[in-house]
């Protein structure tokens, strides 16, 4: 008995919940700043890589609800509506800007985007 509580403990510590899964954006552009207005929904971070282009954000889901992320670039602002459940994260659809499923770098993945109305 002594043995099968650590295995269930792994087993269940490593479940996903598809709904929290990290993202990474990208934008075509140098980013300036970026801010969630709800950090207790999602938080934002800039992501500097190699060639330090300024232009990868790493997203973090917390909890459900729906915020909105804003990207100041040089030239432009992008808003981007989130909506975080139980079961998936849904983004608005942008031109400016790529979506990666960071936990699923691995196989093809594509984010549920909705289309502004």
């Amino acid at each position: 008995m002594k043995k099968i509580i650590p295995i269930l403990l792994i087993l269940f510590s490593s479940l996903q919940a598809y709904g929290f899964e990290d993202y990474i954006i990208m934008s075509e552009k140098p980013v300036k700043n970026v801010y969630s207005k709800d950090e207790n929904i999602v938080s934002v971070l800039p992501f500097l890589t190699i060639d330090n282009n300024k232009n990868t954000m790493i997203v973090k889901s917390k909890s459900e609800g729906s915020t909105e992320i804003v990207i100041e670039t040089l030239d432009n602002t992008i808003n981007i509506k989130i909506e975080v459940d139980e079961k998936e994260t849904i983004f608005s659809e942008n031109d400016e800007i790529s979506i990666y499923a960071l936990d699923f770098l691995d196989e093809p993945f594509k984010p549920t985007l909705r289309e502004e109305k």
